[in-house]
């Protein structure tokens, strides 16, 4: 390897792991677009897609790998709720929101070589994402997380979620954020799912949280809401 490539790969050692643009190297090298895609033909990084490589370094798994990574990402939806519930709903699809669309695309082609499914979410004013950095890294805060758990159908999640971390949850900030959505394609209240399910919860024995009670006119809603606290307290 030429010299200038090997010093130019020295660069590249704060990267390691991370998935890296010509955009964002070019400050630190003006000729990174060239080096960059030489060091690939050179099996020193790996092409990603188009004006995006992979800095290699040993990567366990993917929580690893998002660790590792050092762009912005937020671990979101059900991927975050199996962050606080203790995966309570195992599932293969990792939801991350990003404010970068070119990352988003070279993070699921990504993933796609390594058999990571990542579900990108752009959002335009990251500054809205409520999120806690835990160790590298950030996962949507608990109250967002639950409210669109429970906007997306995800009811067992949510509930799993709160029963986890009932010292930890802001009711206040809750009930406050839930009250204007609603869940996906129905009339439903969050608050109102919210406060159905607590209710529920201490009807079957699980965790107790302060409530009023509830009623749901939605009878497919409640139903799915009845089948998921059930799990919750069968298998909390």
């Amino acid at each position: 390897m030429p010299e200038y490539l090997t010093q130019f790969s020295k660069k590249l050692k704060p990267y390691e792991g991370s998935l890296v643009s010509v955009k964002s190297v070019i400050g630190i090298e003006p000729n990174a677009k060239e080096y960059l895609n030489k060091l690939s033909k050179e099996g020193a990084i790996e092409r990603v897609k188009w004006g995006w490589y992979w800095v290699p370094a040993e990567v366990k798994d993917v929580w690893d790998f998002l660790e590792k990574d050092k762009n912005f990402k937020v671990v979101s939806a059900q991927t975050a709720a199996s962050f606080w519930n203790n995966d309570f709903v195992h599932r293969d699809v990792y939801v991350l929101k990003v404010k970068d669309k070119s990352y988003g695309k070279a993070l699921k082609e990504f993933g796609k070589k390594k058999g990571w499914n990542f579900e990108v979410k752009y959002s335009k004013d990251a500054s809205k994402i409520k999120y806690r950095k835990i160790g590298n890294l950030l996962v949507e805060n608990i109250e967002e997380n639950v409210i669109e758990c429970i906007q997306n159908w995800a009811f067992a999640d949510a509930f799993a979620t709160l029963s986890e971390n009932r010292d930890k949850i802001n009711l206040d900030r809750l009930y406050k954020e839930s009250y204007w959505k609603r869940i996906s394609k129905t009339n439903v209240r969050a608050k109102q799912a919210l406060e159905y399910g607590f209710h529920q919860l201490v009807e079957l024995g699980g965790a107790e949280f302060p409530h009023r009670e509830a009623k749901l006119e939605d009878n497919f809603v409640r139903r799915e809401i009845d089948e998921a606290i059930e799990r919750v307290v069968e298998l909390g």
